[in-house]
């Protein structure tokens, strides 16, 4: 029946071109840096509605590095399903739920990694930027898995080239952090690993009018 099913969603396959892989690794790229100049922009007007400090429990916290997660997450999700989702519908059939479901990646990839926080485990593997790097490309991975798999055969292999893009993220950061530099070359990997898996699946397709 699953067969089936991705046999008739591909009738109105048609093949990209490889302006298709290019601009899916510049929008993707970009959507990173992009949603950090929204996020700050957004964080002084919040700043400047709220104050510089703001107390959650009676912590008083500095307004923008306690709310930067809260901005820059939506975002950057939004935003990067949202440019992905433009080059994809015109290849493949009733990929609407395309934001959606990246939005949810990037949501449970975060939750994964403060839930050991937030249930007071504070000697946590998830410190290190390597794993928290991977658990957000699995996560991702995963919730748009959810949607390709219905649109194309053995869509297993889109979790294993996210967990690899972003895998590779930690093995070439020398340290333990981020910095704004960072923000320019953090989605050009997984960019890459995911065109390359696209190119891959797309190429097992047959295009409109030829046979099975």
């Amino acid at each position: 029946m699953h067969q089936s099913n991705i046999e008739t969603l591909q009738a109105d396959f048609k093949k990209p071109d490889r302006s298709f892989y290019l601009g899916w690794i510049v929008l993707t790229s970009l959507s990173i840096p992009i949603a950090y100049v929204f996020s700050v922009i957004t964080l002084k007007i919040i700043t400047n509605i709220l104050g510089e400090y703001v107390f959650v429990n009676g912590v008083r916290h500095i307004t923008e590095d306690y709310l930067a997660m809260y901005t820059f997450v939506p975002m950057v999700s939004l935003l990067t399903g949202a440019l992905q989702y433009g080059l994809l519908r015109h290849y493949l059939p009733r990929m609407g739920w395309w934001v959606f479901v990246t939005v949810a990646g990037w949501f449970l990839g975060v939750l994964l990694i403060a839930l050991p926080g937030w249930l007071g485990w504070t000697d946590t593997p998830l410190n290190n930027l390597d794993l928290i790097f991977l658990v957000m490309g699995v996560a991702i991975g995963i919730t748009q898995w959810l949607l390709l798999r219905r649109r194309l055969a053995r869509a297993g292999w889109w979790i294993v080239a996210n967990a690899l893009g972003w895998g590779l993220l930690g093995l070439i950061n020398p340290g333990n952090s981020v910095d704004q530099f960072w923000l320019f070359i953090l989605g050009f990997l997984p960019a890459c690993a995911t065109a390359a898996m696209l190119a891959l699946l797309m190429s097992r397709v047959p295009p409109t009018g030829s046979k099975m």
